[in-house]
């Protein structure tokens, strides 16, 4: 049986996971305190297999309240692949559990993974994104938690 970790574990779990991603490839973006009101993620990670959008849950949520997190995290996707003007296709919505144990799975169309395989769940993907379509899609959203979130479509 997973051991469940606590919220602080978890969280720093994710942050070390997301740090391991090699820094000329990727583009992590913390939304966690400048993130767009109503957008629920804590981060974007953009590479070249496209773009993440990645919340945290707690291993002991209620199934309504991870549903409720799954469809916020579908919405925060549609509003990033606006943002950073890729297609919806190439942005991939990930709920990141806090277990100690791998987690692969899919729940109301959201990849479902724990921080220790949350590397193995961005980076083993085909590539979709040209290095300069990964660099342009993260200056846009950048751009965007910049002035507040603000987007004119």
């Amino acid at each position: 049986m997973a051991a469940q970790l606590a919220p602080a574990e978890a969280d720093a779990m994710l942050e070390r996971a997301l740090g391991e991603l090699p820094s000329r490839d990727w583009r992590v973006l913390d939304l966690r305190h400048v993130g767009p009101k109503g957008l629920r993620a804590d981060f974007v990670a953009v590479g070249e297999p496209g773009v993440f959008v990645i919340a945290g849950a707690r291993a002991n949520e209620r199934p309504r309240t991870r549903a409720k997190l799954a469809l916020g995290l579908l919405a925060a996707a549609d509003a990033v692949a606006q943002l950073a003007q890729v297609r919806r296709d190439e942005v991939h919505p990930v709920l990141c559990v806090g277990e100690d144990t791998a987690i692969d799975g899919f729940e109301r169309g959201v990849v479902v993974c724990a921080p220790v395989n949350l590397l193995d769940t961005l980076t083993q993907r085909r590539d979709r994104l040209t290095r300069e379509e990964m660099n342009a899609a993260a200056a846009a959203v950048r751009r965007s938690l910049r002035a507040g979130g603000k987007h004119r479509a």
